[in-house]
């Protein structure tokens, strides 16, 4: 899955607060039927965040309708009680600096991709430089294995670094 999509894809935690907000039926026509979550003020097409302020329920006749339906007129009434539903709920009131937090932004997405990056570094090193970490050599393996003799696993490139860390002096 690329970032792109992970961004303007819905976590788990907001689909349970997007579900229970609507009271899990369509906002729109009140189905409680097969229901999907839509993107509203900026579409995931365009690079729209996956958040509670850019999502309803709808079910999948509003939702199609919504999306690519032919209908322009009842495009756009969903559209509009939806974006309205969405404004009184969330209490939102500066339209346009929420529609720049929903668009997606490569330049500033590999900024914080470079700084998780570092951050992760960092926390390897931490397990590097403990004191408790020993190497262990594995018969007819010539990459050695670490194993923290603290928490009693083995330390692989994507563990993170205990809180107990002791530098070696």
């Amino acid at each position: 899955m690329s970032i792109r999509s992970k961004f303007c894809e819905f976590d788990k935690e907001t689909r349970k607060y997007i579900k229970k907000r609507d009271n899990n039926r369509c906002v729109f026509c009140g189905n409680n039927g097969a229901l999907q979550i839509a993107h509203i003020f900026l579409s995931r097409a365009k690079g729209g965040k996956g958040c509670k302020e850019n999502g309803v329920m709808l079910c999948i006749k509003c939702h199609q309708a919504l999306d690519n339906g032919k209908d322009t007129s009842l495009r756009d009434q969903i559209s509009q009680f939806c974006r309205a539903y969405l404004i009184e709920k969330e209490n939102i009131i500066d339209l346009s600096s929420l529609m720049k937090t929903l668009k997606y932004d490569k330049k500033n997405s590999l900024r914080e991709r470079i700084i998780i990056s570092e951050e992760k570094k960092e926390i390897k090193d931490r397990c590097k430089n403990c004191r408790l970490l020993e190497k262990r050599q594995v018969k007819g393996n010539s990459i050695p294995t670490y194993y923290c003799r603290y928490r009693k696993i083995r330390i692989t490139k994507n563990t993170e670094a205990c809180k107990d860390f002791r530098r070696i002096k």
